[in-house]
């Protein structure tokens, strides 16, 4: 448990180092100092090679996840042949990779050529980017699997923005034009990928046996088929978070400007699910387990709880994104002018999707599994096919109307499932007090007059709606784990000054 509790606080202490610098690079840098087309072509060409990339592993990576414990037990390191296997799988994705996709140029000419010209002049780059994202993704399942989770998190959340920012910089300072900027750009997962290569090699873990092992003989049925399932899981995940992205980009009168305008939308929104990351891996074990007990009644309270909580602080984090819109938009000037919007739209999703709890954790952990999966390949082909429509109809707009509308249907589906499967359901009148206390709250303060400052104004509103909705919450005892979480922090700080 020591070395799990470790890793998991340095890990998210790096995660959270990453979204701040993250922060800086998307919500200053890139709109300041590059164009917007050239904003949302940094975007495209990572979700791009995200999307190829998670293809071409051709599920390599989950079969390392699954299986590398029963050839690490059952083989000496040195007679362990998975790594081989799954590099060759690798190679055979790039290779069918760099095969098909010149035969995809007329069609990416077609598509991207009148909307996002640019796309089209840099679109070769997208073969150094995709290949570097496949090995550095088999690679960091096997630093997962040896349990050095460290260091790609470190990589992959502060390495890759911080050689974002140090290259942005570069053009910042007219070192390096942004033709020079966008090729170094595309080789940035390189490092990240060698030094993950050198962890691997230096710790003896990622041996290079060419021979048939009796471990492979006996198991290679079961790995086909697990990682063809659990592949196509994360691909349908990859595909949902990238399709907008390509969408906007392809079918949207202004193209990548369009899609810089998105990405800052969907960065901001992001932080909604910051609550929803740190309780979703000890909720689940719990279901779990409730699940193998038969628990019907610790599911309905954890369903309830997990809905409840999750809303509250969601609702908190939109209202002030919300009430500081505005602020934002003066600070990124006008060719951001769709954002307020945008981020109404899809904050609205995102609502919807915190408010119906831990359904997946739910579905997933029972017998029912396959609805989960179901719903989730549901989920992505209406998204895909709604955003096709709706943003040749009404451009960016469209896109962020197919994000609400979809992620309504998904979770009212999946709400229907568990009501008619397990008579569960996770809402009652608090989740209503909870809506009126942000409508009421917002509106109070979005009548306030604006402070010419932008980032006084920020502090002000941001400051003002967290006292009064944080004292509706507490008044009203809309939720008893935050009363009760509230309570405790006030006693621990009597405590500690009594203690002085």
């Amino acid at each position: 448990m020591g070395i799990i509790r470790k890793q998991s606080i340095l890990s998210s202490i790096f995660i959270y180092i990453g979204f701040a610098i993250g922060a800086v690079n998307i919500l200053y840098l890139f709109p300041h100092y590059l164009t917007t087309e050239q904003f949302g072509l940094t975007r495209l060409l990572i979700d791009v090679s995200m999307l190829i990339g998670m293809l071409a592993t051709l599920g390599s990576c989950p079969a390392t996840l699954k299986f590398y414990p029963f050839y690490a037990s059952m083989l000496p390191k040195e007679k362990n042949d998975l790594p081989f296997w799954t590099l060759v799988v690798c190679l055979l994705g790039s290779v069918a990779f760099l095969v098909i996709t010149p035969w995809c140029q007329s069609l990416i000419i077609r598509k991207f050529g009148a909307r996002s010209p640019l796309f089209v002049d840099y679109f070769s780059l997208i073969y150094p980017l995709t290949i570097s994202y496949i090995f550095l993704y088999l690679f960091e399942a096997y630093a997962w699997s040896i349990q050095k989770t460290v260091l790609p998190n470190f990589l992959k959340e502060v390495v890759f923005r911080l050689l974002t920012t140090v290259l942005i910089f570069l053009v910042i300072y007219k070192l390096v034009t942004f033709n020079t900027f966008i090729t170094l750009y595309a080789y940035i997962w390189v490092l990240p990928l060698l030094i993950l290569l050198w962890m691997l090699t230096r710790s003896g873990q990622f041996p290079i046996n060419m021979t048939v092992s009796s471990v492979t003989k006996r198991l290679w049925k079961r790995m086909v088929v697990f990682s063809l399932f659990v592949f196509s899981g994360q691909f349908l995940n990859v595909v949902a978070r990238t399709a907008d992205t390509i969408v906007i980009s392809s079918q949207s009168a202004r193209g990548l400007s369009d899609t810089a305008v998105f990405t800052i939308a969907t960065y901001l929104i992001t932080i909604m699910d910051v609550p929803l990351r740190g309780m979703t891996g000890i909720t689940t074990s719990i279901i779990a387990k409730a699940w193998r007990d038969r628990d019907l009644a610790k599911i309905s309270s954890l369903y309830k709880k997990t809905a409840l909580n999750l809303l509250v602080v969601g609702l908190g984090i939109f209202c002030v994104i919300l009430l500081n819109i505005n602020n934002a938009l003066t600070f990124l000037g006008p060719e951001y002018g769709l954002l307020p919007r945008i981020v109404l739209i899809i904050g609205l999703a995102k609502i919807i999707d915190l408010g119906t709890g831990l359904n997946s954790q739910i579905l997933l952990s029972s017998k029912f599994w396959r609805v989960d999966f179901v719903t989730n390949m549901c989920f992505v082909l209406f998204s895909i096919v709604l955003n096709i429509m709706l943003v040749k109809r009404y451009n960016l707009i469209g896109s962020a109307f197919a994000t609400v509308i979809s992620y309504f249907i998904y979770n009212l589906t999946r709400f229907i499932f568990i009501w008619r499967l397990f008579k569960l359901q996770p809402y009652s009148w608090a989740n209503a007090k909870a809506l009126a206390l942000a409508a009421v709250a917002t509106l109070a303060i979005w009548k306030l007059p604006q402070i010419s400052n932008v980032f006084i104004d920020a502090a002000v509103r941001g400051l003002l709606f967290i006292l009064i909705y944080g004292a509706g919450v507490l008044y009203f005892h809309i939720s008893e784990d935050i009363t009760s979480l509230y309570q405790h922090t006030i006693q621990r700080v009597r405590d500690i000054f009594k203690t002085k």
